[in-house]
Parts: structure tokens; sequence; C-alpha cells
């Protein structure tokens, strides 16, 4: 997995591998270094395994992960330590670049793998994402990226995997390397001027300690109450980094323990690090305490005894193919995940099956070997080439060379990002050239000929503004008092009287905003949208979350003490795939369960209520199939007898009801599914922005369609 400074750049390398000696307590001026851990590769080579494996066929974390993060702090602390107790300068610009110039060179090649393929593989609809994601992951920012879109309602594409999303760890990472050889070297200066007398290491276990017990508590805290931004939150790993920094300056002390006591505690912990993703429910509750597992299990076979005997842990470890695993770790890590992500997206497939996962695995172990063989490999001598001592020292040439290095690899890999970002560009610019002849939407007529060469609108990596929230956030009279109303739009001429039209729902009722404003503002009369994404006005099985629970509450107050002349809401509520009883969505469309009673204080505040039945959905992103069907669009159509209800549930529900001219059906399926096939394109324009959402550029081409639609039903001029 992550290219966390391979133990190579801290020890020697011995014709046979030696246990980590207690450099920490000796003086300053010895030269002596601890001997090459070579079942410390084997380990790296194990998480490594685990992780792929369970990434490719359980679609699990293994913690894995977890075990390269403390691994990583443990050579980087340990190398500075040794030097600080020897009385050198902790590196800080030297240490820095050392670092990215090995880690950034393989990350590039692949970044650039990966721009590359998701241009050519990936439907327009993710280009955005990635586009960001490329930018996150090249700066090391990318656990910041996931953190912040993971948990946005309206982020698109949160489900899908990104071909990017495993370099969260190593940006983390990254952070922890620009930060603890700060933490060492302040550690080493109030070692210097206060405690010389005693050993560095207690002074640097001090605030790892510290770093340690408050991250610790930080993260079981943020894991129990937002756990999707707990995974990524920097804060929240901190102490898997302190852990390891603990064990590399405790592991003098803890060799001095009987071998036998180590030994068990060395098989445990292997025994524990193969098997915790297997029986734990890793995924679901790390990082937090669930963590401490893997990390303290790795801990234990670090501090086994070394030395290779079938004895102890690290005779299995030392084994030659899992040591040049090791070696290869790192790209294996960053080549399976966007394997896997691309393999997935060309196959169909869900997952992987035994062959194809391991086919995976061979051909991330031989990417590895190839990134790592011509790619790092070179750039590393390259950094150590004696060729310009004559006219730069050796020591200045090799900080010019990292230098080099890091820049060349952001140049490099920023390039195609950056092409990519100018043909998205481009694309736009062609958008904005073309004329409502190009794209009608509901308007087409039957003789319409589309251009060839006409963009569909809207473009694929412009969804995010099609949402559609018109107006102006209510004011005044209208702003409601209660917080548990959260959203609420307003438009029109008020001239201090109720509203003509109230729109009450969720985000089905806001799809239709567009043309309901625009309806209601056309004619001179005012309106306000109210509502909650993902809460069904009316719906008892949606009050099983208290925002929703809340809001329907405080909506049927707050609109009822209005008294709008009309309200308009969405009385039924579709679904995009059978059930557990091979029902069709169609048969499973249904009024929405609390509908009568949810509406009755509306009605006796004197407004007409206009039941509007719901949208067909898909299981499928509509952008995304159209994307990847140019020329066969109607591969991306539906049925609206398989999609609704053969009976409109709305117009059962008022037949056994006496509301009168109260209660009214509004219908727009004709408007969607013309003869019985609910269209994805309409007049060169998407008529969805997803899989159940109605775009806002299909919507405002269809103002009049509705104006007509709804007046017929209500007699409202």
């Amino acid at each position: 997995m992550i290219r966390e400074e391979s133990a190579e750049d801290h020890f020697p390398f011995p014709t046979k591998a030696q246990p980590v000696t207690h450099t920490l307590d000796q003086p300053r001026k010895t030269t002596e270094r601890a001997g090459f851990r070579v079942d410390l590769q084997g380990l790296r080579a194990l998480a490594v395994l685990l992780v792929m494996c369970y990434h490719i066929w359980f679609s699990r974390v293994s913690g894995g992960v977890d075990i390269f993060l403390m691994l990583s702090a443990f050579f980087l602390t340990s190398s500075t330590a040794r030097r600080i107790a020897r009385g050198q300068r902790p590196p800080l610009l030297d240490g820095w670049l050392h670092r990215f110039s090995r880690l950034i060179p393989q990350a590039a090649v692949v970044i650039i793998g990966v721009v590359i393929a998701a241009w050519i593989i990936l439907p327009s609809t993710r280009w955005l994402e990635l586009i960001d994601q490329s930018n996150a992951s090249l700066f090391y920012w990318q656990n910041w990226y996931l953190s912040n879109h993971q948990v946005d309602y309206y982020a698109f594409n949160t489900a899908a995997a990104s071909p990017l999303q495993h370099f969260w760890s190593l940006s983390v990472q990254g952070q922890i390397f620009i930060i603890w050889p700060l933490v060492l070297a302040g550690s080493a200066l109030v070692w210097k001027k206060f405690f010389s007398r005693r050993s560095f290491a207690l002074v640097a276990g001090s605030a790892f300690g510290a770093i340690f017990v408050g991250s610790l508590a930080y993260s079981i805290h943020i894991t129990a109450t937002n756990q999707q931004v707990a995974y990524f939150h920097t804060g929240a790993r901190l102490w898997e980094f302190a852990l390891g920094s603990l064990l590399a300056l405790a592991l003098p002390w803890l060799s001095t323990l009987p071998e036998k006591i180590r030994r068990i505690g060395g098989w445990a912990g292997l025994v524990t690090v193969i098997g915790s993703g297997a029986v734990l429910d890793v995924q679901g509750q790390f990082p937090g305490f669930m963590a401490l597992v893997p990390t303290v299990a790795a801990a234990l076979v670090i501090a086994a005894p070394a030395p290779r005997s079938w004895a102890n842990p690290s005779g299995l470890l030392s084994l030659p193919p899992l040591v040049k695993l090791g070696d290869l770790s790192y790209g294996m890590y960053l080549w399976h995940w966007p394997m896997l992500v691309f393999y997935l997206e060309v196959s169909g497939n869900e997952k992987a099956s035994f062959l194809a996962g391991a086919i995976l695995i061979a051909a991330s172990i031989g990417a590895s070997w190839c990134t790592t063989k011509f790619i790092e490999k070179p750039a590393i001598a390259w950094q150590a080439s004696p060729s310009f001592s004559r006219l730069i020292p050796q020591a200045g040439f090799k900080l010019i060379a990292q230098f080099a290095v890091v820049a060349l690899g952001i140049g490099v890999a920023s390039l195609p990002v950056l092409a990519w970002e100018n043909n998205v560009e481009h694309r736009r610019a062609l958008a904005a050239a073309q004329t409502d002849t190009d794209n009608p939407g509901a308007n087409a007529t039957e003789d319409w000929d589309p251009s060839p060469a006409a963009l569909t609108l809207p473009l694929a990596t412009e969804l995010d503004s099609e949402w559609q929230t018109p107006g102006i956030a209510c004011e005044g009279p209208n702003a409601p008092e209660d917080k548990r109303i959260h959203f609420c739009e307003q438009g029109g001429d008020f001239d201090g009287g109720a509203p003509d039209l109230v729109l009450l729902g969720d985000s089905h009722m806001q799809h239709w905003s567009a043309a309901a404003s625009a309806m209601i503002e056309e004619a001179g009369g005012s309106w306000i949208l109210v509502y909650e994404p993902g809460c069904r006005y009316g719906s008892d099985a949606d009050r099983v979350d208290e925002t929703c629970s809340d809001f329907q509450d405080a909506a049927q107050d707050y609109v009822a003490d209005l008294a709008p002349q009309m309200v308009l809401t969405t009385a039924s509520k579709t679904v995009a795939a059978p059930d557990a009883m091979l029902r069709s969505p169609g048969e499973q469309e249904t009024l929405v369960d609390n509908y009568a009673k949810m509406i009755q204080p509306l009605l006796d505040a004197g407004s007409r209520v206009i039941a509007m039945r719901d949208t067909p959905r898909y299981t499928y992103s509509i952008p995304e199939c159209v994307d990847s069907n140019k020329g066969e669009l109607d591969n991306c159509d539906g049925s609206a007898g398989y999609a609704l209800n053969s009976v409109n549930p709305v117009e059962q529900f008022l037949d056994s009801k006496d509301y009168g001219n109260q209660v009214v059906s509004l219908d727009m399926t004709g408007l969607l599914c013309p003869d019985g096939v609910c269209k994805a394109v309409i007049g060169n324009v998407l008529t969805y922005l997803d899989d159940s959402h109605l775009s806002k550029t299909f919507v405002l081409s269809a103002k009049r369609q509705f104006a007509t639609s709804f007046k017929e039903a209500t007699n409202w001029e």
C-alpha cells in the first residue's frame, strides 16, 4: 500500500537481519544503527494482500490500512529518534523532500493512468468529481474531499466507487509526514534545553502519548456521531500514527521482556491481523476503538523476537515471496483499487469473481513491479547520482534533485488533469452557444429534426446546478418561526395577502417548483416552496427519521397558518425496483400512507389541495445511461406500465372520499411518458438529473404544459 518509507531507508542492509538494538539509550556519538527487519516487509505485504482481498472479493475493509498508517510512523520515528539521540539535528526540509520524492513518482503515474482511463471509460456525470479528486490526491487532501462530500444529500455518485478514493490514506499519511518531524523537532528542543539528562524517548513519548490519548478519544466520539466523516478525518487517525511512534520509542525496553511472552504475543497478533477483518464490523465502526484491534495486533508482531525462526512470527513473515511483495506493496495498493473500479465499470458486474479477482491481484502486482522498477527506483538513483558533484556539493544536489522529482511528478500529473478540465470548458462553451431549436425539450414538435452536432442538455457535468430552488429565502411574515423547517423559498407579488400557492413536500415536489413558480408569477400571484429532502409529506413511514417527523408537524402548522389559496403536494409514492415479493414498481405505487389525515388541517384552513401523482423512478442514473448509449437513447427509456400503477392511486383515493372540488388530482405522467414510454431524453433535453429527480432544464421547457395541466385540474386562472 502506502510508500511509508521502506525499512531500507532507515536501516543498513546486513547479510542477515538483526534485532532492533537499544540505540535510543546509547551515547550521542555512537554510529551503530539498528538492523534491517526483514519481517516488517513481510508484515507490510500481508497487510496489503488483506486490503486487496477484502476490497476485491468482500467489499469490506480489513484493517490493513490502519496497520500501514501505524508502520509509517514507526519507521519515521525510529530513524529520526536515532539521529536526535546521536546528537544530530532532526531533518525537516531534507526529510520532507526525501519522503515526498519517493511517494510522488508512483502516485503521479497512477493518477495519470486513472485520469486517462476515466476520461475514456467513465460517464461524463463523474468527470468533475474525478477532476477534483485528481487534484486532491496529488496535493494530499483527498481525505478531506471525501469527508466533505460523503455526507451531502445532493452530491452525485456518493455511492459510486471512485478510482481515486483509496488516496485518502495516502493523503492522511502525507499530512502526518509534514507534522511528525515538527513534533519530533519540538521534542528534541525541549529535551535538549530541559531534560538532556533523561532519555529522549521519554520526552518524545510524552508528546506522542498526549496525541494518542486525545486523538483516540476524538476518534471514538466522532465515529459514534458521524462515522462517514470520522473514517477520513485526519484528527481521528492521528492516534494510529502516535501508536507507531510510541512503539518505535518503546521497542528497546519491550525487547528486554522474556522472549517467550513476546513470541506468544507475536503469534496472537499475527492471527488477529489476518482474521480481524472477517470477524469485526470494521467498516461500520472504524476508526474508533475498533481500530485498536489490528493496530495493537500489528504492534505485538513488531515487538515479537526478530530473529528469523519458525518459532517466531518473523520466520513466516520473512519468507522471500512476502518480503518481495513488501517491496512492491506501495504500488500494489495504488494500482489495485482503480483496476477494480474500471473492471466493474466495463464488465457491468457488481463484484469480481474469484478468477477475476485473482487476475486483478496479479495485474496489480505486475503494474507495481513496473512502476517500482522503471519509475521509483530510477528517481531514487538519480537523487543519489554523483555526476554533478564537481559543480554542486553532493548534499546540495540531492536536495535539488529531490525537489525536482517532486515538482516534475506534480507537474506531469497535472497536465492530463488540466487537459480534461479544458475539455469540459470547451463543451460548456459549445452548449452555451446552442439555441432553443437545438434543445426544445418538452416543446419539441413531431416534425422537429434535431441537429446531430447539438449536445444534449443539461451537460452531464453540470447536473449540480439542475436542482430547482427558485425565488429567494422566505422572509418577513412568510419566514418560518419554527426552526424545524429548514428549507423555505418564496416568489411573486404577495401584496400583503396569503400566497396563491404553497408547494409542500420533499425533493419530488421541489423538482416541479421551477414550472409552478413561473406559472404563478406570470399570473401576477405569489408562491412559497417549503420542503425537506427525503421526507414525503403525510408519510408515517418516513417519520422514522426524526428530522422528517419534526418537519411534517412544523410544516403542517406553518402552512395552515398561512391559509394559502392552494397547496400542491405529492400524494402518491413510487419505487424503483421490485420488492421481496417480486411485485413490480407499478404494483407498489400507492397513496402516501397518512395523506388524508395530514391534509385535513390545510382543508380546515380553507385551502384547496392539489394531490399530485409521483414521478416514475429508475434503478439507474438517466444521465449516465444517456452518456453511455449515444445513438441508442431508447435503451435508457422505461415503461410506464412497469413503473406506475395501472390506476392512479390519487384518483382511487378521491373516488373514495367526498372532498368535492377542495381536493383535486394532478397527473403529469403524459408529459414524462408519452404513449406509455417514459423517455430519458425529450427534445434533446435530459428529463432527469439522476434516477428519480427531474432536471431543471426540462421542467423549465415544460412550464407551458405544466400550467395547462394545472389549470385544467383546478380551474384556476
